[in-house]
């Protein structure tokens, strides 16, 4: 249909389109005109919309990229110093090579903390269904569900605020590192980070530290014993600093113990011999109740 001598008036989102024309138009092209009007304001909200996005999740998501870098700042609270910044990464002071660690040791935290380590990818929704039934259950927080690579984010990148923000960075942010990284390198940066309680950090300083020796020759009984710190060093470690294990430290120790057992990374033998030695050279006794 042909359209003239008229006055068309076409509301577009910064104004008004005003065509007046003395000979004939066609409607389709009036239409194609308007559609390229608005197109082009859709276009840069569009953009816009997008470039707000990316900057939120920017800053939603930690920057586990960092790690490739090769080190990272962190927060560490020092018994000496009190809070303390330092530089930690493969070239820093202090630093252990996954491999130059202790099966034993490594065992011990896998079965402790992420028993599922090598099976999740960063996130292990099993045990997240167990925590949330088993919190529901008591009404009230007594289990966690925070895998290696969780806690490895939240170490490095975030404050320890319980805040439902915090977890769903930590979370994000576990997902993408494992996306960028392998698991031995997760692994690695964890045991150099994680705290063993009384300002000690990392799996060589607490090897040192606790039993005057490096982490490549921590036995057994030794890397059970820093195992059952995590994931409350403060709280937990008080057995290992006084050389004597308490009756929770005791059930923490001979449940790790047990849970190696079953994974096949000991034998019954050397389980015989950590439960009748491990308590600093004398027998882990398990009490009918204990406490922290």
């Amino acid at each position: 249909m042909l359209f003239g001598w008229y006055n068309f008036k076409v509301k577009e989102l910064g104004g008004v389109c005003e065509i007046w024309d003395g000979s004939l138009i066609k409607a389709s092209q009036l239409a194609n005109k308007c559609f390229r009007l608005v197109s082009k304001k859709s276009l840069g909200i569009t953009l816009l919309g997008l470039t707000l996005l990316l900057i939120c999740t920017w800053w939603f998501i930690p920057p586990v990229h960092q790690f490739s870098k090769g080190s990272v700042k962190i927060d560490r609270w020092r018994k000496s110093f009190g809070k303390v910044e330092e530089l930690v990464g493969p070239s820093a002071k202090g630093w252990v090579p996954l491999e130059q660690v202790s099966l034993h040791a490594v065992h011990a935290i896998l079965v402790s903390e992420d028993a599922r380590f090598y099976e999740h990818f960063g996130l292990d929704y099993k045990e997240i269904w167990i925590s949330f039934l088993t919190n529901v259950e008591h009404r009230r927080f007594i289990r966690g569900a925070s895998t290696i690579t969780q806690q490895l984010v939240k170490m490095a990148f975030l404050s320890r605020d319980k805040t439902l923000v915090r977890k769903l960075r930590e979370m994000f942010g576990a997902v993408l590192l494992e996306m960028l990284f392998t698991k031995e390198q997760i692994l690695e940066w964890y045991l150099n980070l994680v705290e063993f309680g009384n300002g000690v950090y990392g799996i060589n300083e607490g090897a040192s530290h606790y039993f005057q020796t490096n982490s490549e020759l921590l036995t057994v009984s030794q890397g059970v014993h820093l195992a059952l710190v995590l994931p409350s060093p403060n709280r937990w470690s008080k057995g290992l600093r006084r050389r004597n294990l308490t009756d929770f430290g005791c059930k923490r120790f001979s449940l790790i113990l047990t849970k190696m057992l079953s994974a096949g990374y000991i034998t019954e033998s050397q389980w015989e011999r950590a439960m009748a030695t491990g308590n600093f050279g004398s027998p882990v006794r398990l009490e009918s109740s204990y406490s922290f």
